[in-house]
């Protein structure tokens, strides 16, 4: 195990652990790479529940020293970079100095959700605070996987990991998702409800218990007539009269607490 004293400050922008770190700010490093960034405390801790995924943590010169002491106890490799080298990979401006570099959790492909009977899908969200927000709801009212089509923001995104505040770790999540993935769920014995403003049934007569799909559309767009189509029914939350719609977000929150309070009914 490494030894305080035995660490050494990197304080060049050409050293490889730092490049590799700052490569993982664009979706095309991450890509490349298979990996991605996590920054502060209480997410590299998140991270280091699953040691298996974290390959490197990387701490600013400026970090107390008890905290360093605490992150060698995991026996990950950790280096200390600079505070010139920290503010230049901060994704935040008051950043706490800490940041791992983790591998990508593999769940295996998409059809291994048919054993499952809770899913959100979501289709083409773009805002990568919508997504984290999402994932996080998802997995506090127990989701058990998430699917995300092509066209999405990248659900490794700095602000994306942020927002979902550990359920990249802990959800298992599929990329690159089908219409016909999903058409694949309904043939599984799944029900498909589809959230649209103008769907004709209400989310408070609804029945979300059993094996259930929820499919959230675009921000903008909502989603296309396929998507629709592909429902069992579209499912819209009242609203007043004068509102048309709900920030995605918000509205997933809405259907899946619903959706946990009658699937967990004493």
């Amino acid at each position: 195990m490494q030894r305080p004293e035995d660490l050494k400050l990197i304080t060049s922008r050409d050293n490889p652990v730092f490049k590799l770190a700052r490569s993982l700010g664009s979706r095309k490093g991450r890509e490349k790479t298979g990996k991605f960034l996590v920054e502060g405390v209480k997410l590299v801790k998140e991270a280091l529940a699953h040691p298996e995924l974290v390959e490197t943590i990387l701490v600013s010169d400026a970090v107390r020293e008890s905290l360093v002491d605490d992150l060698l106890n995991y026996g990950i490799p950790l280096v200390r970079i600079s505070s010139g080298l920290a503010q230049t990979l901060a994704e935040t401006e008051t950043t706490q100095g800490v940041w791992a570099i983790c591998r990508r959790p593999e769940w295996g492909g998409v059809e291994e959700t048919a054993s499952l009977d809770f899913i959100l899908v979501m289709v083409q969200i773009q805002d990568p605070g919508n997504l984290g927000t999402m994932l996080r709801t998802a997995w506090a009212v127990g989701v058990q996987a998430v699917l995300l089509t092509a066209g999405s923001v990248d659900v490794y995104n700095p602000k994306v990991i942020r927002s979902a505040m550990g359920a990249t770790f802990n959800l298992p999540i599929y990329t690159g998702v089908s219409l016909s993935d999903v058409e694949g769920l309904r043939k599984q014995g799944f029900r498909v409800l589809a959230c649209d403003p103008r769907g004709e049934m209400s989310l408070f007569q609804s029945d979300l218990q059993g094996k259930l799909t929820i499919v959230m559309g675009n921000e903008g767009q909502g989603l296309s007539p396929d998507w629709k189509r592909a429902a069992d029914h579209l499912l819209k939350i009242p609203l007043a009269a004068e509102v048309e719609s709900l920030n995605v977000a918000v509205a997933c929150g809405i259907i899946l607490y619903e959706a946990y309070r009658q699937r967990n009914r004493p």
